[in-house]
């Protein structure tokens, strides 16, 4: 069954498809991947830098393929220039060893025996390097052999997989069922912390399941589902650091890097197909309408991460940055607050133009978001705002009544919210203190709820399995020192892992897929990271 899924994958996977799994096996088999994403600031003329066991640098160009002979007149046509490209010029990147290299042209289908003979003629060339030819077949050995030493052992998890693989690739992100899946792989409810050896292998396994499991995705190119996806699996591989190596990511640094670089091609992906539209809509204009807000505050908090990945490592060209740094501060468009799940896509965004847009924007901004959701989820409310434990099909499907009642019979949400502190926290670092003052009594008059999560691991688990509910009532009086002190120190901590407070892009991330784990302190931390200082 495992081989038969692995030839089927093959078998329909593009180069876009293939790539993130062919980089995680090129690492388990003991080679150190230094160039993968092709939406990168540089292309460097080959899609994977590697260098080999042995400390040779390797270069492959790879060729989406699935079920087809390469033919001569294609091979003439383009691939034989990159060829010549490839073999006689060095690749010009940090890291790459000087001297000899090898060259590599992979497809996942087959090359007719025009092709072959073709390059053995280049070959035969006085050109510094030599090309090898990568088939199908030997893309399929190495499944095979990285399935030995990856694949779950539990048969839930190949179930899960199987689950993940057969799934819609146009619908929304599948969460909950990667969520599982990356939590048993990665043995985050072991009693005990795993061994080093035992631990690598499983970073390296749920790196490469994430791939298989969205590659039906990645082929749709339903780049919001793959950027979350990837998110999941940095996000597992962080929560596994924290509990089987103390937070150290160093041993495992490999796979997380990958993760990364594939979440970050997804980004930019996204990026390249929104701006190359006249419009954001889809489908149907008139029942596109509905969930258009919805569709607009995700790619606001999505962008806005890209953004600040950007800003932390550059990623985009000039040019493409300037493209999206004018699409996040002069767009049209706005947010929709469709429930609180909502304020975890936004909270990015204003962040963003807080510290890009040097007018009083920003703090209107601001303060609109606070006065709406306060109101919004008064006592008496007939429209409050839902937690963000639902996501924006279960709130859209809820409102448009195609649902009678998703929720628990006993839930309610006038009177109460989750992110309030957070907004309240936001508004008093711009010090618009009236406008905090004139708001306070709609904010008292709310429950505040928040889950405090045991520990780092736990903050990075989709389900955290141990934690504490509180509910908090704030007093009709309340000094302006202490809620600036509130905002800008807080004095409990959420347990927001390292890795995650010094990327705050990828932080950011981490609550767009699971807004939940948006709260005070760990915004608070995002705040200080990318605008140290602010509010002071």
């Amino acid at each position: 069954m495992i081989e038969k899924l692995l030839e089927n994958w093959l078998d329909k996977a593009s180069e876009r498809s293939y790539q993130p799994v062919f980089v995680q096996m090129l690492s388990a088999q003991g080679y150190e991947v230094l160039h993968s994403t092709r939406h990168c600031l540089l292309e460097f003329g080959k899609d994977i830098l590697a260098i080999g066991p042995d400390g040779v640098g390797c270069a492959f160009q790879l060729k989406g393929d699935p079920g087809k002979r390469m033919q001569i007149a294609e091979f003439r046509s383009g691939i034989q220039f990159q060829l010549v490209q490839l073999m006689s010029q060095a690749p010009a990147y940090p890291g790459f060893p000087a001297g000899t290299y090898r060259s590599y042209l992979v497809s996942n289908g087959q090359f007719e025996e025009e092709v072959q003979t073709a390059v053995q003629q280049m070959n035969n060339t006085s050109l510094p390097s030599k090309v090898e030819l990568w088939s199908r077949g030997m893309l399929l050995e190495m499944c095979r052999t990285n399935a030995q030493q990856l694949w779950p052992g539990e048969l839930s998890d190949t179930r899960a997989l199987l689950e993940l693989y057969m799934l819609n690739p146009r619908g929304k992100p599948p969460i909950k069922l990667l969520d599982g899946l990356l939590t048993s792989v990665v043995k985050l409810d072991a009693l005990e912390p795993i061994g080093r050896p035992e631990f690598i292998r499983t970073a390296s396994s749920a790196a490469w399941l994430t791939g298989l499991a969205i590659s039906s995705f990645a082929e749709e190119q339903n780049h919001y589902a793959v950027a979350i996806a990837w998110t999941q699996c940095c996000v597992a591989l962080i929560a596994a650091a924290e509990k089987h190596a103390s937070g150290a990511l160093t041993s495992i640094a490999s796979s997380f890097e990958l993760a990364k670089a594939a979440l970050l091609d997804s980004l930019t992906a996204l990026w390249d197909e929104v701006e190359g539209r006249s419009h954001l809509g889809q489908g149907d204009p008139l029942a596109d309408l509905e969930v258009s807000g919805w569709r607009i505050s995700v790619l606001f908090g999505l962008l806005s991460c890209l953004a600040f990945a950007d800003e932390q490592s550059p990623i985009l060209n000039d040019d493409r940055r300037t493209r999206l740094h004018k699409w996040l501060t002069t767009n049209s468009h706005h947010p929709e607050l469709w429930g609180e799940g909502a304020i975890a896509q936004i909270v990015p965004w204003i962040l963003w133009i807080r510290k890009h847009d040097a007018t009083s924007r920003p703090d209107r901004e601001i303060h609109e978001l606070a006065r709406a959701l306060f109101a919004l989820n008064q006592p008496d409310s007939k429209g409050a705002l839902l937690s963000p434990y639902y996501d924006g099909d279960e709130v859209l499907t809820y409102r448009f009544g195609l649902q009678q009642n998703p929720f628990d019979e006993l839930e309610t949400f006038a009177g109460r919210a989750h992110t309030a502190e957070v907004v309240i926290h936001l508004l008093v670092r711009t010090n618009l203190k009236q406008a905090c003052k004139s708001l306070w009594p709609d904010f008292t008059r709310l429950n505040h709820h928040r889950f405090h999560v045991e520990s780092a691991t736990g903050y990075c688990r989709f389900r955290s399995l141990k934690g504490v509910e509180e509910t908090k009532v704030y007093p009709p009086e309340y000094s302006w020192s202490e809620l600036k002190e509130d905002a800008l120190g807080g004095t409990e901590q959420h347990k927001v892992p390292t890795a995650l407070a010094k990327n705050p892009w990828l932080l950011g991330m981490w609550w767009q897929a699971a807004p939940h784990r948006l709260n005070a302190d760990s915004v608070r931390l995002f705040s200080d990271e990318v605008l140290p200082g602010w509010g002071s």
